[in-house]
């Protein structure tokens, strides 16, 4: 698959934000520690604000009090003024400072919105499959950091997107795991702040290459694409009939074939991929494709009943930026 070239358009300013779920600390702590050390975000090109997002959330530290924040961004929600759930009210509030979404003028060009999950995930940055610009800094920071993975949120109209970051017309989410509710993964907040930097570094890099500074390379990165979800399978009162397997827990991102396991029964049976009890359905023609799952035992996710994401894997050509000086370097190497 092939993406157009970026246009040339600037970045100007960029919103960093933390809390969509105020039990997710390692994004809520990210965002307090740049407002506490706003030089951290400084770059010469572009200005950064950062805000924290579901603020009730965070002050009881539970995911959410009436709704899912970071399902109420669709269009048709936000033009809604009846909808009067705290987290709907706040979606006003944020729409109204960031965007507004599919606007002309939005206040901000770029949102990284700051999550973790309870899933194996690593660092998973998610964005919209025609999302140019986050497609290559999340290549640029997959050559930085091999191990981040960069998945496509479903190719829809941007404005039936639920979530945050889609106000803007670039967004990106930011999601690190394995991390517990309320709880700040050391390592991975350290992995994070060192991303969160390199990505305003391409950012920068960006905007130099836009105005002619620096320049563009072709580059291809790994993308996995959604392709469904596999729910729990359930009794006929609704309580749960499996578990994850245990060959499965863990392995985000990690092939998975038709047969392999993937639900454990209370009684310890096994339930395959495609197979007897499997909730979801495999054709025929899929029989030999390889999987990867993702958001593995996702906790918030017993709630929607999703056990976990399925994904196929492709390859995504992308044109990078390249900043001034990596490619004033550059043309020095070749002129010597």
């Amino acid at each position: 698959r092939t993406m157009a070239s970026p246009p040339p358009r600037l970045i100007r300013r960029v919103a960093i934000t933390g809390g969509t779920h105020g039990n997710e600390s390692n994004g809520v702590h990210l965002a307090k520690h740049i407002l506490r050390n706003p030089t951290f975000a400084s770059r010469p090109s572009f200005e950064v604000e950062v805000f924290l997002t579901n603020t009730a959330a965070i002050e009881k530290n539970v995911r959410y009090v009436d709704e899912d924040l970071n399902r109420c961004f669709e269009s048709s929600l936000l033009a809604d003024a009846s909808r009067s759930s705290i987290e709907a009210k706040r979606a006003r509030e944020l729409n109204a400072l960031l965007g507004p979404k599919g606007g002309s003028t939005p206040a901000f060009d770029l949102i990284i919105d700051l999550h973790n999950t309870t899933a194996a995930t690593g660092v998973a940055l998610l964005t919209a499959p025609a999302d140019d610009i986050c497609v290559a800094l999340s290549a640029s920071l997959i050559d930085f950091d091999p191990t981040v993975r960069l998945c496509y949120w479903k190719d829809k109209p941007r404005a039936e997107y639920p979530l945050l970051p889609s106000i803007a017309p670039h967004g990106l989410t930011f999601e690190v795991g394995p991390a517990s509710w309320g709880c700040i993964e050391p390592a991975l907040y350290a992995q994070s702040l060192k991303l969160l930097g390199k990505a305003l570094d391409y950012v920068h890099a960006h905007n130099q290459a836009v105005a002619g500074a620096g320049a563009w390379v072709q580059a291809t990165v790994p993308v996995y694409k959604g392709i469904g979800v596999r729910k729990y399978p359930r009794y006929l009162d609704g309580d749960l009939a499996a578990m994850v397997h245990p060959d499965l827990q863990g392995n985000d991102f990690c092939a998975l074939h038709v047969g392999d396991p993937i639900f454990q029964t209370h009684d310890l049976k096994t339930i395959g991929l495609g197979g007897e009890g499997d909730t979801g359905v495999v054709a025929d023609e899929d029989k030999k494709t390889t999987f990867y799952p993702f958001f593995i035992n996702e906790a918030a996710y017993y709630e929607v009943d999703v056990a976990f994401n399925l994904a196929v894997r492709e390859e995504q050509a992308v044109k990078v930026a390249v900043s001034a000086d990596e490619h004033s370097a550059s043309k020095r190497q070749k002129s010597a």
